[in-house]
């Protein structure tokens, strides 16, 4: 049902059209079901029509009399009201009201001018008729969330089992932070339900704000809605229900008593978020419940084959479960749970590490740090989808790729190899496009990334006794920067042999001169030549990569790093630790 108020004028004008024989508010829906393009057009009940005395509908949400000739106009069968183009329209939805005269009405009375008798009747019962329809319209919407006011609101909202906040109790500012690649505009919802670590206070948002696009945190009021003591600074850090884009919640100072009572405007902006971060036995209450319990939980719908029913299968993806945890999840699982629902007891699944190896190729124009940063933004984004990629589903190639392009500076990204960290075995599908990660949690493990343009350094380190002979260390870079130009050169191909782009400690090691041991060309290493002895001579090799993720080659059982192609290698710094 809907409620249109009528105002005095209207109400007049009804009672005199019947009076003199005329039809009064005869309705119609705007617009006519059988148009459904302009023009629209009425058809009346009683032609022919003489004339159109007035014609009243809504208008953004609003009474309103329509013009003749200028919104609509009564066509020559003298039976359609048309609605002209360039004119006011009433509202999609809402009924008109339209009084009119028949040719063949015969009026009784014909005096309604200003101080006649019939007109001062009419106007002294219209005004009457518009007090009610005044009153009327205050409790039509007294039983609405968006237009109930003061004590008619607290009635609407309990229906909800929500309270009116008073003053007295503790509230404070939260400050949400993006997640690392976020794009657009993220909204955050009065009601949004931040809690302490243990899940023992919890506060919810006062207003509804939108994080604009690169903006990386935003602050909100928050108010306890229980008589707990203040918290202190960053006790607020567990959201009870996810948001997307959101990586991190606090609040940054501690939390202090407030005096005044929750706003109507607050008050309904929290009822309307009400339903959407309290839903009860769904699988979203489920995970709900236990996320609130600070640990990341995934819940699976499964079929049993012996009984045909389903039931839902709680996966906590932590490295432990103490038993204090287990009973709170037992008991948040319990308070959530459908009736009729069986709901197995949580297992623990650790998130599986994924390896990935990439190649970038950024804008030439851009400086070393710039590519640094582009390469930690890079595995902030990736670690924030592994850890958010739901269990049952396969992580995708496209939109890997994409997270990598959508970073300012990179023209091209290839992922060259993805690996499962627990068997070492291939999850690259290139023919579907997907990373086979079904059925078990994931993490980011190593981002192996190579940028054309930003050099994988190499650091040589000789350590020798305080006796030793000392070591040549320009004849030492000299090999060095000889045997990685060769390195590089034999690389920068589309698809180098397997077998040149191998750095082994042995083939490192070959070229080096030291003081017992003379330097040999990098072609002349043999993989099945034993290594000479060159003690009391350590030597390490460090690789870094721009990632700074780091090599370490110390002796002949480390293993081999192998280069991607395009890779580049560059002689950091020989550091000679001993010796005389």
């Amino acid at each position: 049902m809907s409620f249109r108020r009528r105002p005095y004028p209207e109400v007049l004008d009804n009672l005199l059209t019947h009076l003199t024989g005329g039809v009064a508010a005869e309705l119609h829906p705007f617009p006519p079901s059988e148009v459904t393009a302009p023009p629209y057009q009425h058809h009346l009940q009683q032609p022919k029509v003489g004339a159109i005395q007035s014609i009243y509908g809504s208008r953004d949400g609003e009474p309103t009399l329509f013009n003749p000739g200028k919104d609509y106009t009564l066509l020559p069968d003298q039976q359609t009201v048309q609605w002209l183009e360039g004119g006011q329209l009433p509202d999609p939805g809402t009924l008109v009201a339209i009084n009119y005269y028949p040719e063949s009405a015969q009026p009784i009375l014909t005096d309604i001018y200003t101080g006649s008798v019939a007109r001062t009747l009419s106007e002294t019962v219209a005004l009457e008729i518009a007090r009610l329809y005044a009153q009327l319209e205050v409790v039509y919407d007294s039983g609405f969330v968006d237009t109930a006011t003061d004590s008619a609101l607290d009635k609407v909202v309990a229906l909800l089992g929500i309270e009116r906040v008073t003053g007295g109790r503790a509230a404070g500012l939260v400050e949400f932070t993006r997640s690392a690649n976020s794009l657009g505009a993220i909204n955050i919802p009065a009601g949004t339900r931040v809690l302490t670590a243990d899940g023992n206070v919890e506060y919810e948002t006062t207003a509804t704000v939108q994080m604009a696009p690169g903006q990386n945190t935003i602050r909100v009021n928050a108010r306890d809605l229980e008589t707990n003591d203040p918290l202190p600074a960053d006790s607020l850090t567990v959201l009870a229900l996810p948001l997307v884009g959101i990586e991190r919640v606090t609040n940054p100072a501690p939390t202090a008593i407030a005096t005044q009572s929750e706003s109507d405007a607050e008050l309904r902006s929290r009822a309307k978020n009400f339903l959407y971060s309290s839903q009860r036995a769904t699988l979203g209450a489920l995970q709900q419940a236990i996320a609130r319990q600070g640990v990341k939980v995934e819940l699976d719908e499964v079929l049993d084959e012996t009984t045909g029913c389903p039931y839902v299968r709680v996966i906590v993806q932590e490295e432990a479960m103490p038993p204090e945890l287990h009973q709170r999840i037992l008991q948040a699982i319990e308070d959530a749970r459908p009736a009729g629902v069986r709901v197995e007891p949580p297992s623990i699944h650790p998130p599986v590490k994924i390896h990935l190896q990439l190649r970038l190729t950024t804008n030439d124009s851009l400086l070393d740090q710039d590519r640094q940063a582009i390469q930690r933004s890079l595995r902030d984004a990736y670690r924030d989808y592994f850890a958010k990629l739901p269990v049952g589903q396969a992580g995708s190639l496209n939109r890997l790729i994409g997270l990598a392009l959508a970073l300012r500076g990179v023209e091209d990204v290839q992922i060259l190899k993805g690996v499962r960290g627990d068997t070492q075995a291939n999850i690259l599908e290139r023919e579907t496009g997907q990373l086979l990660t079904v059925g078990f949690p994931t993490t980011l493990g190593d981002l192996d990334i190579t940028d054309v343009n930003l050099p994988t350094r190499l650091t040589v380190i000789v350590t020798a006794p305080a006796d030793a002979a000392p070591v040549d260390r320009p004849a030492m870079q000299a090999a060095m920067t000889t045997a990685l130009t060769t390195l590089n050169r034999l690389n920068a191909v589309d698809d180098p042999p397997l077998a040149s782009r191998q750095v082994s400690y042995s083939r490192l090691l070959q070229v080096v001169p030291l003081p017992n041991k003379p330097a040999a060309p990098l072609a002349d290493h043999n993989p099945a030549t034993p290594i000479p002895a060159i003690a009391p001579y350590q030597v390490q090799f460090v690789i870094t990569q721009a990632s700074q993720l780091s090599y370490r080659l110390a002796q002949a059982s480390d293993p081999i790093y192998e280069l991607t192609p395009f890779e580049r290698l560059s002689l950091l710094s020989i550091e000679v630790q001993g010796g005389r």
